[in-house]
């Protein structure tokens, strides 16, 4: 073998030239690692909407049972029963604070409809009720007062079912 036709291929090796290249892999190399942490701090948050919301369906359904109890309480509290049913309606009422307890632990509140005016983002109407006209047409507008129908909920401040509620002017 002859090892003076082998000629090594002509680069550009001037020391500015690779420092150059140099500086360029460091400066991409920068660039991508940037990226990732950036990559990584926005899957962290992902992650924790997706954990923070993770339970809703099952809240939602159990939010139907809760409906079901406390309607049940309040047929038992309009009877005003003693004795066996009295103590029913206790065992309910201590039932139903365990899961108001269990929606405060994941973050779930009832939506305060008492005093309140009506917000759509809210509140479902499903009625609206008209008192006499004893305001005329003397352009006053009545106050507008609302009553809850069925409980409305947030969990961590969004809302996840409304509050309906009939409106009485």
């Amino acid at each position: 073998m002859d090892e003076e036709n082998k000629k090594p291929v002509q680069t550009d090796d001037t020391p500015t030239a690779v420092q150059n290249k140099e500086e360029e892999y460091l400066n991409n190399w920068k660039r991508e690692r940037a990226d990732f942490i950036n990559y990584k701090k926005d899957e962290a948050k992902r992650m924790e909407q997706f954990l923070k919301y993770a339970h809703e369906d099952v809240i939602l359904e159990v939010l139907e049972i809760v409906d079901d109890l406390e309607l049940a309480h309040q047929n038992f509290a309009k009877q005003n029963l003693s004795g066996q049913a009295g103590e029913l309606n206790k065992g309910l009422d201590g039932v139903i604070k365990k899961f108001h307890e269990l929606f405060k632990k994941y973050g779930v509140e009832r939506i305060e409809v008492e005093g309140k005016k009506f917000d759509p983002a809210l509140h479902e109407a499903v009625e609206t009720e008209s008192g006499t006209a004893s305001a005329g047409s003397s352009g006053e507008s009545r106050e507008e007062k609302i009553v809850e129908v069925r409980a409305g909920y947030l969990m961590n401040e969004k809302l996840i079912r409304p509050a309906r509620v009939r409106i009485t002017k």
